[in-house]
Parts: structure tokens; sequence; C-alpha cells
């Protein structure tokens, strides 16, 4: 339609009375401030969009023009879904003013595209100014007041945790603390107290707590388990506020381990040496223990519930003696003890599937009443 501009008399083409150059300073192709603000934690380095998250970039320069990029693209309203928008943040710059010097990022934003009446392509350019406002996140907030949701407590079963177990579950703890705040930013661990017993942790959130027993749990086995406590009473809701405790117990033997195992138990039937099944721990899991017996070599698998009630430590797979074969037929094996140098028969149940020959040396379990083979030692 042609006409004459009501803004500014240009005689020509019109767009809504409009020549093309009123009509795209009074329609432009986005909307922004000229000054746009985005909340900066001073301590943690996280930044506020819809929620709190991390910066992704590592040198401090890239991540503040990471937060200026962001805090354009959440404050910008594009008019029309096909115009390409491009956000250039440029050198981040120090404002003085003491104890209250700020940081700005100039940013340069490019649109091109069109609004849906009009033909052709154009161009826009906006220079802004994006304002870093220096905070404490609610994390750091809660993590500086000691806060915490849950109780995270690492146990064995059946006795106290060694030294090495202490040291590898803490450093295992803790980087699957690292990991799982990526997700959860509030998994940190608030207080860390050693107990004789294993290792306690506060932790800032619930879900951080239970992922981190389900953790341990799932590489070293064992068992868990959940108490919670009343502590409170949310002012804005009125709902009760709860703290819980997760217990993981890990198992008390490792593999190649000797024990004794109460059959009987399982069952309900009364507790008597007849029922006790001498075993080496063959492999675990989170839910079960698996074991084969020394004098039939059958396979047995427990779940955790069972196996600590009804499983006996007898001695350490390290702390085994060794013997060394003398001779093998289809039914017997006549080996030496490598410590008292007496020489022993044992019942071939292995039908020499193991390939047990002279010279062989055999791991040996033996105690006042039985003298039982472990099995080969791979040279």
């Amino acid at each position: 339609m042609k006409g004459f501009c009501y803004r500014c008399g240009y005689e020509g083409e019109l767009l809504d009375g409009l020549c093309n150059k009123c009509y795209s300073q009074l329609n432009p192709l986005f909307n922004i401030t000229d000054e746009v603000r985005i909340e900066a934690c001073h301590m943690c380095g996280s930044y506020k969009r819809k929620n709190w998250q991390d910066p992704q970039e590592k040198e401090l320069d890239d991540i503040l023009t990471e937060m200026a990029y962001y805090a354009v693209k959440d404050n910008i309203k594009v008019n029309n879904k096909n115009i390409d928008i491009e956000i250039i943040p440029l050198e981040p710059q120090q404002l003085p003013g003491g104890k209250k010097s700020r940081v700005v990022v100039p940013t340069k934003i490019i649109a091109e595209g069109k609004l849906l009446d009009e033909k052709e392509n154009r161009i826009e350019e906006k220079e802004i100014v994006v304002h870093i406002l220096m905070v404490q996140c609610p994390r750091c907030s809660r993590y500086m007041s000691n806060y915490y949701e849950a109780i995270l407590q690492v146990r064995a079963m059946n006795r106290y945790l060694t030294e090495e177990e202490r040291e590898e579950l803490d450093n295992f703890i803790r980087d699957e603390v690292d990991k799982r705040m990526k997700k959860d930013r509030m998994a940190f661990i608030s207080k860390f107290i050693p107990q004789k017993e294993g290792l306690d942790y506060q932790i800032g959130s619930m879900g951080g707590a239970r992922y981190l027993a389900s953790i341990v749990k799932s590489k070293y086995g064992g068992k868990t388990y959940e108490t919670a406590k009343l502590v409170g009473v949310e002012k804005d809701t009125g709902k009760d506020m709860y703290r819980i405790t997760v217990v993981v117990r890990i198992p008390e033997y490792t593999v190649g381990d000797i024990i004794k195992y109460n059959k009987g138990s399982k069952t309900g039937s009364k507790i008597n040496n007849n029922n006790d099944i001498i075993c080496k721990v063959v492999s675990m899991n989170e839910n079960k223990l698996y074991l084969e017996s020394l004098l039939r070599r059958d396979k047995i698998s427990l779940v955790w519930s069972d196996a600590e009630k009804n499983t006996t430590l007898l001695k350490e797979g390290k702390e085994c003696q060794t013997a060394t074969v003398i001779s093998v037929s289809p039914t017997t094996i006549m080996a030496m003890d490598n410590e008292n140098y007496e020489i022993y028969e044992y019942d071939n149940i292995f039908n020499n599937k193991n390939n047990i020959n002279e010279g062989d040396i055999l791991k040996i379990f033996k105690d006042e009443n039985i003298n039982h083979i472990v099995n080969k030692i791979d040279k």
C-alpha cells in the first residue's frame, strides 16, 4: 500500500501507515532494557537464573561473560520466533566504589530477521550493560550456618571400620559428593564427624544422603536403613520438619575370607554345630553375599540380613596357611603343610577341574578340628 507516512511524511510503500524506517523504529525485532542485572555468589561463583547454577567456565573473565550472556538471554524479548539473536559479551569492567565496587559487562546484541508483516529481513544492533550483583547464594548461606537435613553413617557389620577402609571410604564419598552437587547443590558435607565405629557426615539434603548411601552400598555391598526425627515445624506452611539418619553397613568380610554359616538359623531351626558350613567368600554385591563351601564346593547365596545374623568370620583369606602338593589321584590330594611340614591327605573333590598338579601351592584353612583346601594359589 502506497501513501504518506503519518510519522515523517515519506511517500511510498507503507506498513501500518508507516515507512520502513519509522516502522522499524516503532517495532523493533527485540526488546530489552539498557541495563539488566544478575545475582552471583561471591563465595562459590554460582549465579541465579530461574534457579541457582554453577558456571560452566573456569576462568574468571569467562565466568563473568557467561553470566552476562545468560542475563541477556533471560531478559530479552524476541518479537518473532524466526529472528536470529547473537549475544556478544564484551570485556568485563570493575567500577570504582570501595567496598561497594561493582562489576559490569558491556554486551552487544545483534538481531537479524523480520516481523510477521514485513517482506524483507533487517538487522538491528544494541549495546546494553549487565550488572553483576555479588550476593551469597542460599547454599553457601546454609553451608556457613552448618545447615543439614540428614546424617549419613557408614559402618561395617559386626566390627569397626579399619583405618584403610576409613580412608578409602572417605575419599570415595567426597568424590561422589562433588559429582552429586552438579545435580543437587544442597548435597554438601556440612560437617564430618569420625566415630570409633565408623564415619558420620552431616549432609545438606536428604536426597544427597540417600544417594551417597546407595552408591556406597552399590560398590561395597551391604545394607542400608533409614530413620527420621521430628525437629520442628515450618513457619510458612505449618508442616512438620524432619531430619533423617541414613545408615549404610558394609560387609564384615572381603573376598577370600573363611566364614562359618549356620544354615539352620535361616529356616528357624535350633542352632547347632551340625548346621555349620565352612565357606569361602567368593563375591558380593549390593544385594547378596556369595559363598562356596570348602567341603563340598556347593554354591551358597545369602541376602545381607541373613549374612549378618547367621555367619561368623573364622579367618581372613590373607591369614590362611599354605601347603605344597606332593601327589594327585582321582580321589585324593596329598599335600605338605608349609608351616609344620606335616603331610595331609585331602579328598579330591575338584576332580582335577582346577588343574591341580604336583608342586602346586594350595591355600589351606585349618583349626583344631578342620583341615580343608581353600583354593590353588596361582603362580
